[in-house]
């Protein structure tokens, strides 16, 4: 039972990583385009009242936090999934993924590097191993 239980979170977990892995190369800010349909930065979100409300929700209050807890989430999934004994393997690619991640941002259409966000990618990473070892001990 137990091993089914962790089959399907694995499968779910995977299908996360495609979403986020979507989200965080879309060539452009994603709420923006759904709420205006154009590839472009979040120019004049706060005008329209509708999708500053939805934008506020969505950003969480920063994007720097986002960034923090995606990368928790990835990180402390893979961890309990797939690197419960290599957390030397896990540490090296859950990193290198977040600044894969975020240099890919050089060459996407309308998106940019930002040295916060690499920042926050590796806060949720070494947060997440923190814990992960905390909990495993």
């Amino acid at each position: 039972m137990n091993n089914i239980i962790i089959k399907y979170i694995s499968y779910i977990y995977l299908f996360s990583l495609l979403v986020i892995f979507i989200f965080y190369l879309f060539p452009g800010d994603i709420v923006t385009y759904f709420i205006y349909g154009e590839f472009r930065h979040n120019e004049n979100v706060l005008q329209n009242p509708i999708g500053s409300s939805v934008h506020w929700v969505i950003n969480t209050g920063g994007y720097s936090l986002n960034h923090t807890i995606i990368f928790f989430y990835i990180t402390f999934v893979g961890l309990y999934i797939f690197f419960k004994r290599n957390s030397i393997v896990a540490i090296l690619t859950f990193i290198s993924t977040s600044i894969i991640f975020e240099i890919l941002h050089f060459i996407i259409p309308n998106r940019s590097f930002e040295l916060i966000d690499l920042v926050s990618n590796i806060i949720g990473v070494i947060a997440a191993i923190l814990i992960f070892q905390k909990l495993k001990k």
